[in-house]
């Protein structure tokens, strides 16, 4: 079986069991002329299966999410020869049914977990810029179209950029045009997906998306925010259209004693 159809095959059986854990298929190109590379993203994990021609190897591997993508510290997993003179279709699904294993078996769901708990000790939450926007399909149906759109275009998914050009001004009318009823739903939304987000999601909604408002807008939703909400978007609202400049590193002073050691 030759050697790029069995990787097309290989990546396809992952990729079926992949999705059923809420995994997706990004779509990248190899810097490589001598790989094949597929590669599949969670919020907490990437996997990726690599045929090296040279070396007629077929790899699974995997690394962790970061807020930017995968941070590219790959772990082999598994790794298997494939010569595609010799083998055969029985010896594609041989390595299909192993990667399989390795990324849905008892020690793959371990390793997911231990990296969920790692992230939510380092943010409160875990939800991603992504994971926000998708939550305003509800209230804009053509969202979802939008967020096909950026996925197949960029990778990582743009999550200010696309706030800023497709859902704060939507916020915006979607505001002015809402009964206390609506917008008192629209701010417990927004109040759900802070507590929920990661550090990028809660800086998204705080001075991407509310920023946006004028101040009788961001009144409006402001009064149904939860308390920690509140807190965040009452500050972050401070530096609305500001230029915040960054601290200058003061010079630490040579001590008495450190400048006679040196002229010794």
């Amino acid at each position: 079986m030759e050697y790029k159809k069995a990787f097309e095959f290989i990546v396809g059986k992952v990729e079926e069991e992949l999705i059923k854990h809420e995994y997706e298929r990004q779509k990248v190109a190899s810097e490589d002329s001598n790989e094949l590379v597929a590669l599949f993203t969670s919020s907490n994990i990437a996997y990726s299966v690599v045929y090296y021609k040279d070396k007629q190897q077929m790899i699974l591997r995997s690394c962790t999410m970061t807020e930017d993508g995968p941070d590219n510290e790959w772990k082999t997993l598994a790794t298997w020869l494939y010569d595609d003179e010799t083998a055969t279709q029985s010896d594609a699904e041989s390595i299909a049914n192993d990667f399989i294993e390795g990324v849905s078996g008892a020690v793959a769901i371990k390793r997911a977990k231990q990296v969920k708990q790692k992230k939510k000790k380092d943010d409160d939450g875990n939800a991603d810029p992504k994971f926000l926007a998708k939550r305003f399909i509800t209230y804009f149906p053509e969202l979802k179209d939008e967020i096909k759109s950026e996925e197949d275009c960029y990778f990582p998914f743009r999550g200010a950029t696309f706030a800023k050009e497709h859902i704060a001004p939507r916020v915006e009318k979607y505001v002015r045009q809402s009964s206390k009823s609506d917008a008192e739903k629209m701010a417990g939304l927004f109040s759900t997906q802070y507590g929920n987000g990661d550090a990028d999601t809660r800086s998204i909604i705080t001075i991407v998306i509310l920023n946006y408002l004028n101040d009788e807008d961001f009144g409006v939703l402001f009064e149904y925010f939860d308390d920690d909400l509140k807190t965040a978007a009452k500050t972050a609202h401070k530096y609305k259209g500001k230029t915040v400049k960054p601290e200058k590193v003061k010079k630490k002073k040579q001590s008495k004693i450190s400048t006679l050691k040196d002229s010794r």
